[in-house]
């Protein structure tokens, strides 16, 4: 699989920019091409990115910040950030780093601007002058000039340029640094807005006790309408260390809900309660151990997401949850040790009982990141099953089809006789560092809309054998796809273009028929059924090669 990670990267800054700035930040009334227009729009937009998250302000403030355009002298943005002291300057590139000369030019502005020599500049900068002024008037005001581009850095003369502005303004006070906004930084800061801030909560515990070592742990009584209420408040976040969010009505939720309704007070006794993390344990002063508010920092229920979902759907059904409806909860401080002993104690306390392999890639942080990376483009990516995945992107769905593309045979065969072997054997090999969630989120578009035109051909045909061809053959027909057109599976866009449908459905099908045509020339002396054959490893590699081999005929004919 190649890393397509930086192009990745790109289109989804692009997008954000385009989506969140654009209808702030109109075309100058400058006579350009539309692609020039839209280059500079990029530009300015960029500029207004920095500043939103340099000074964190909104993006309709950051756009007042613009004053790129005819004499800006260098700088595409100016912000007085007054809370901290900062007179942020920007200048902005939607693709290659600065060189020497833009760059040049941009600390020559700065030099003008500390100046105040404002008579150099167009009159955009007039409306910001006076915030400029004060801060050049300020004492203790620190100056930051900052390259952002999309691109991975800056060039060796770039930065000693940079410096000696740096020495020559710090001369007599320190008053002048720069930053380099290079492409990583840039998507740092849209991934970091999608992370799910580990939430605090307050907890009422009756008979409680507490062990001290070799980590703090409080058990006892937790009220379950008090659960009920966490989770309206929370919802999923409470389960943010878990494997699992709730997942609904099925069988085993089903028979807390009737506990809790028709037997509360045996709620103790039929349930294997709670199990909670948390960063720290806080204690209210004079507290005693028949009942005690706790204040959780960092709080997420590792085991028993099915139980609190459960305990909520009934109370939101009823309205109410009998005081007698109490349950055991163990809550562990994890301290500065919470990544690694958190891992562990999820794991210990979720293999109790039988939970499929799938559920512990929740304790993959790449499974995280990957979520972060989708949610940048607005996409729902779900790595813990859930009862709510509608409109979201599963790993069920996106296990299989990076198994399709990965342009491994023994994965498609494997994906083809048991699905669970993607997760028990292949798991690293699907979910690598090096795959990027725009590229995640295309697989699975791709592999939806061919799966859509595989159904409609074996719903269309009448002869047995071609059904079961498009019904088990599916897999392997998107493997020859994705060895053949490359470029085009890993094009680094989310959404699929009518150009990219249109080219996907002809050469599926042609490769279809293609497939069909060989597979049938080989096993049909044999009476091989295609499920059986497309479940043989020795089978699918021989069919491969025939068909690459037809392949490469056709490319040389042509």
């Amino acid at each position: 699989m190649s890393k397509p990670n930086t192009k990745a990267q790109k289109t989804q800054i692009i997008e954000v920019l385009t989506r969140d700035y654009f209808p702030m930040i109109p075309q100058l009334q400058i006579n350009y091409t539309q692609e020039q227009h839209e280059k500079n729009r990029l530009s300015r937009s960029l500029a207004a990115f920095a500043i939103a998250n340099l000074a964190n302000i909104t993006p309709a403030q950051a756009a007042h910040s613009i004053i790129n355009g005819g004499n800006d002298n260098g700088i595409d943005a100016v912000y007085f950030d007054r809370v901290n002291n900062l007179l942020w300057l920007v200048q902005a590139k939607a693709g290659k780093a600065p060189d020497m000369g833009e760059n040049k030019k941009f600390c020559d502005g700065i030099r003008d601007l500390v100046h105040k020599r404002f008579q150099k500049f167009n009159s955009s900068l007039s409306r910001l002058q006076q915030d400029v002024e004060d801060a050049l008037d300020k004492n203790g005001v620190i100056i930051v000039g900052c390259n952002i581009y999309l691109d991975e850095s800056l060039g060796t003369h770039v930065v000693n340029d940079l410096n000696q502005l740096k020495n020559e303004l710090n001369k007599f006070d320190s008053r002048f640094k720069w930053q380099d906004l290079h492409l990583e930084n840039i998507y740092r800061w849209l991934t970091a807005k999608q992370e799910n801030v580990p939430v605090d909560v307050e907890l009422t515990l009756e008979n409680w006790h507490c062990l001290e070592q070799p980590r703090k742990a409080f058990y006892g009584l937790v009220n379950a309408a008090e659960l009920a209420a966490l989770y309206n408040q929370h919802n999923k976040l409470l389960f943010e260390k878990n494997i699992r969010y709730y997942l609904g009505t099925q069988d085993v939720n089903l028979e807390i809900t009737k506990t809790v309704k028709e037997q509360p007070s045996e709620l103790f006794y039929l349930n294997n309660g709670l199990t909670i993390t948390c960063k720290k344990v806080n204690l209210p002063s004079g507290h005693n151990q028949e009942s005690a508010r706790f204040t959780l920092e960092g709080f997420s229920v590792v085991n028993g997401a099915q139980t609190v979902g459960s305990i909520a759907s009934v109370f939101n059904t009823n309205g109410s949850i009998s005081a007698e409806a109490k349950l055991l909860v163990t809550i562990i401080e994890l301290g500065t040790e919470s990544d690694k002993i958190g891992v562990e104690i999820t794991k210990a306390r979720n293999t109790q009982n039988a939970v499929r392999d799938i559920y512990f890639a929740a304790l993959d942080s790449n499974q995280e990141r990957l979520r972060q990376e989708c949610m940048v483009s607005n996409i729902v990516y779900q790595y813990r099953p859930s009862a709510d995945n509608q409109d979201a992107i599963t790993i069920e769905k996106a296990a299989i089809a990076l198994a399709c593309f990965s342009g491994n045979t023994e994965i498609i065969v494997a994906a083809r006789k048991d699905i669970n072997q993607l997760y028990k054997r292949y798991y690293s090999t699907l979910f690598t560092q090096e795959l990027s969630g725009i590229i995640l989120c295309r697989y699975v578009r791709i592999f939806e809309y061919l799966d859509q035109i595989f159904e409609s051909s074996r719903n269309a045909e009448t002869e047995t054998r071609r059904k079961n061809f498009y019904q088990h053959g599916r897999f392997f027909i998107l493997d020859i796809l994705s060895r053949r057109y490359k470029s085009l599976i890993n094009k680094p866009e989310v959404n699929l273009s009518q150009a990219d449908k249109t080219e996907l459905s002809r050469m599926g099908i042609e490769i279809a028929e293609l497939i069909y045509t060989l597979a049938e020339s080989q096993f049909l002396s044999d009476e091989k059924g295609y499920l059986a054959i497309f479940r043989n490893l020795t089978d699918v590699k021989s069919l491969t090669s025939v068909v690459m081999q037809e392949l490469a005929k056709k490319d040389n004919q042509a």
